[in-house]
């Protein structure tokens, strides 16, 4: 008889209905996004209103609140990640339809997002509407042998194959946005790396085509 295929969607709502992640501030967590923070606040000031979509357990959510003069709002549509996060400001929702009036926040953010969504431009256009300025991505790099072995492995994150930075600028561009800048960098995975190999991963903390991780910071074109 023919094989039935999970629904995507449903594949995608059961992994993250039971998925494990580190608690945020696990030395391994710290490691993998204090230098992507840095990054991204070498580029943009990160305060005024901030959305994190798809915020998970809080990693970044409980840093950008950290921040002096920053508002921080995080949205997921797992109850089971939203239960972990120990920010006050948490709505469940769907980022591919944000429930946020045009031009709500300052800064508009997300993790590891777009390659589980079924309509990653949709996901992308709603960003973009309701921010005022700045957008953020940060998703993994299909050039990594690691994050495409990973991607290959783990059926929920298949979408991580088709993750690149040619793909990320183009669904920008398509979007209404322009780049800004972006860089290529790390071999820490907040999930996976032994803690042991820290100080030695460490080093790749810099600008590396087969980084495991895009950071893309684009801006709104206002109207004309």
């Amino acid at each position: 008889g023919e094989t039935l295929r999970q629904d995507p969607a449903d594949l995608q709502s059961e992994y993250f209905s039971k998925v494990q992640y580190r608690d945020p501030f696990h030395p391994v967590v710290s490691a993998y996004a204090e230098p992507k923070l840095d990054f991204i606040r070498s580029q943009i000031p990160l305060k005024g209103d901030i959305l994190d979509v798809g915020c998970g357990n809080g990693i970044f959510t409980a840093r950008f609140a950290a921040n002096d003069g920053a508002s921080v709002v995080g949205l997921d549509f797992s109850s089971y990640l939203l239960q972990q996060n120990p920010h006050c400001r948490l709505i469940r929702g769907d980022a591919t339809e944000l429930p946020f009036e045009d031009r709500s926040f300052d800064v508009v953010f997300e993790a590891n997002l777009l390659h589980h969504v079924s309509s990653r431009e949709q996901t992308i256009r709603e960003m973009a509407r309701v921010s005022r300025r700045y957008i953020v991505f940060l998703e993994p790099n299909r050039y990594n042998p690691i994050m495409a072995a990973f991607s290959m492995v783990v059926p929920a994150e298949r979408g991580g194959l088709k993750s690149c930075v040619k793909r990320l600028e183009q669904e920008s561009r398509n979007c209404g946005m322009k780049v800004i800048s972006s860089v290529t960098t790390g071999m820490i995975s907040q999930n996976n790396t032994p803690r042991i190999l820290l100080p030695w991963l460490r080093r790749f903390d810099r600008s590396i085509w087969w980084g495991e991780y895009i950071v893309l910071i684009a801006e709104r074109i206002p109207a004309v």
